[in-house]
């Protein structure tokens, strides 16, 4: 009775569910243009980010394995965790919307230099900043949030064009 109970379930969570597949990978650092690890339901494989998104990682984080790679339907976005704990997030498009170093680190002044404009970076640069970096976020193609790994305030904001608007905490 019980394994006629349990099969029950399990055939009810399948057609409900529909179903799942997992895909182990070997452990440890992947390199950009293999699996990422675990696919499950909600992941994404590497492959199928979009070609924007793919050739931004491989220009700015070619010899850097991918940890995790999700979908968010609900946002429009994709999500790639980094090896070296940098997250980035893409729109539907593979347009970078947001750059994010992992706590007490900052992001390379390379990538820095390649995603801002050229006049908010030299303003950074100015105030020895750039290499203080810890997250840029493209507000819908009017703004960049630049936070800086300095007392408050920390948060720098230019426009599109680069110029500088405010600082915020």
């Amino acid at each position: 009775m019980k394994t006629k109970l349990l099969i029950s379930f399990a055939t009810m969570m399948a057609m409900t569910f529909g179903t799942m597949t997992i895909t182990a990978q070997t452990p440890g650092v992947f390199p950009v243009d293999t699996n990422p690890g675990l696919v499950v339901a909600g992941s994404q494989n590497y492959s199928q980010l979009p070609a924007k998104a793919k050739k931004f990682i491989s220009k700015h984080f070619k010899n850097t394995g991918i940890q995790k790679c999700e979908k968010f339907f609900a946002k429009g976005e994709y999500e790639v965790e980094l090896s070296n704990g940098i997250d980035i997030e893409f729109n539907l498009d593979g347009v970078v919307t947001e750059i994010d170093a992992p706590d007490n680190t900052f992001l390379p002044v390379k990538v820095v230099k390649d995603v801002l404009p050229h006049k908010s970076f030299n303003r950074l640069d100015k105030n020895e900043l750039t290499t203080k970096i810890e997250s840029i976020e493209f507000k819908k193609g009017k703004a960049y949030e630049v936070e800086v790994g300095i007392e408050n305030p920390d948060t720098f904001i230019f426009d599109i064009n680069g110029d500088f608007i405010a600082i915020e905490d």
